[in-house]
């Protein structure tokens, strides 16, 4: 890992903290939390999954609190989106039709970009040589921060309920893997991201999902016959 490699990483890192604070941010606008709630659940979106990753590569102290650099972009990004859906004044219901639409852009974003620093702040910490870990990071870096910013704002964890969410992290950090045994890192990280945003994108459009059982009452039977 050399420094040229080192300073692409951090830029991604520094765009995916970006894109998933402000996700986090106007997730909770909609709910209608304060400033200091607004920039909390930025913050937990951004740097969450960071968190669960180096706690589970036993990676001490974890990132966030060694270089606060990123937790201070995800603040002022979280205060930023505030300010500026204040200045616009009460959402209507178009303003929250374009919520549905950029939650949807930065999520993908946010997802792609962590599911491949996950994976390579794995390397970094010198389990290069276990792919299930890899994948694992990567996952978990991708989806963390969103399934903390669900549960913060009392909703059901997007990735167990609807769309092609962790399994497109999984996908994208699989083809990373594959691909830097192969070839450089910029490649393998365009590959990677390509696969994971096509599929969640995707999986949106057409309504893919996995299985689901549905279970219904009595009278719900009852009804239907």
């Amino acid at each position: 890992m050399n420094a040229h490699f080192d300073v692409i990483v951090t830029i991604l890192e520094l765009i995916g903290t970006a894109v998933f604070a402000a996700s986090g941010a106007l997730t909770a606008i909609k709910r209608y939390f304060d400033l200091f709630g607004v920039i909390i659940i930025g913050v937990t979106t951004a740097v969450g999954g960071g968190i669960m990753r180096d706690i589970v590569i036993g990676s001490h102290p974890v990132a966030a609190f060694r270089d606060p650099l990123a937790m201070g972009v995800a603040a002022a990004v979280s205060l930023a989106v505030f300010v500026a859906v204040a200045m616009k004044g009460d959402l209507s219901i178009r303003a929250f039709r374009l919520y549905d639409t950029a939650m949807l852009l930065l999520d993908t974003v946010g997802l792609g970009i962590f599911t491949v620093t996950g994976i390579t702040a794995a390397m970094r910490s010198g389990v290069s040589d276990n792919a299930f870990l890899l994948v694992f990071s990567g996952v978990i870096t991708g989806v963390g921060g969103g399934v903390l910013r669900d549960i913060f704002v009392n909703k059901k964890p997007e990735i167990f309920v609807s769309n092609i969410y962790a399994c497109a992290s999984a996908t994208g950090a699989a083809a990373f893997l594959i691909a830097y045994g192969r070839m450089s890192f910029m490649p393998s990280c365009i590959i990677s991201l390509a696969i994971t945003f096509s599929l969640r994108l995707v999986s949106v459009r057409f309504g893919w999902n996995l299985p689901k059982i549905q279970i219904r009452s009595k009278s719900e039977r009852a009804y239907r016959m």
